[in-house]
């Protein structure tokens, strides 16, 4: 059976920016949220998987904001899988206004991990068996490798951050947002006060962990695009790389 699970949230002030925008950190919570009781109806949630000794891990995940929502704005929120492959599975989102507007929408792509090894493995067949709803347009495959991962990136802005407990998720390691959140806020304070994220695009690489120090690093592409990278800075290995693109 497919299941397209929707949601609807009426934003909060804590989900709001300085501008009475909802803030990117808060709709990717609950993008993430809304996912998680689409993967329930699966019976491939958080909790089912944990049972056979698995977690799911973000590997891709491109967010397009077409229309800001504000604070006391009533959203509907859709996510559904859209394909099953081998090692990845796909996931959309739509956020649309009450007249039916799109807000924003988002693809992703998802792995499976050993709890005991840490390391990807295959789609369980519990997984693989799962029916993707037939009845949607599903958004572009993100590219495994895009393009902004081959650049040779040499910072101009550089900040650390220590990871916190309350960045740790269910799955023992930084949840995928709070990567994004320390991302935006390296941001040169110019832009974060006179300009708005229209996309940002994202490669999670490698788990970090509680107590780890990380090293977020930014250069400037074009006047509208940001190059992001997040390093461990005990291994130097790449957590996260990301392009922004702002208007």
């Amino acid at each position: 059976m497919a299941f397209i699970q929707t949601d609807t949230f009426t934003l909060r002030g804590y989900e709001c920016d300085a501008f009475g925008r909802m803030s990117i950190p808060a709709l990717m919570n609950l993008m993430q949220e809304s996912a998680n009781r689409n993967a329930i109806d699966y019976g491939i949630g958080i909790a089912d998987l944990a049972q056979q000794g698995y977690g799911w891990m973000l590997m891709r995940f491109c967010l397009r904001m077409h229309q800001y929502p504000r604070y006391g704005q009533t959203i509907q929120l859709m996510t559904y899988p859209t394909t099953v492959e081998k090692y990845f599975i796909h996931r959309d989102f739509r956020v649309l206004a009450e007249d039916g507007t799109l807000l924003a929408d988002a693809s992703s792509t998802w792995l499976v991990f050993s709890m005991e090894k840490r390391s990807m493995v295959p789609l369980p067949e519990f997984i693989r068996r799962l029916s993707p709803p037939t009845n949607v347009d599903p958004l572009p495959t993100l590219p495994l490798k895009p393009d902004f991962q081959t650049v040779n990136f040499i910072s101009t802005d550089t900040k650390r951050v220590e990871v916190g407990w309350l960045s740790i998720d269910q799955n023992q390691h930084v949840n995928n947002v709070a990567y994004v959140q320390w991302l935006l806020e390296s941001i040169d304070n110019e832009r974060l006060q006179t300009w708005e994220l229209a996309e940002i695009d994202l490669v999670y690489r490698t788990e970090s962990h509680w107590r780890d120090w990380l090293q977020v690093e930014s250069v400037a592409e074009t006047k509208e695009s940001i190059l992001h990278r997040i390093i461990h800075t005990e291994s130097s290995k790449d957590v996260l790389l990301a392009r922004s693109r702002w208007r």
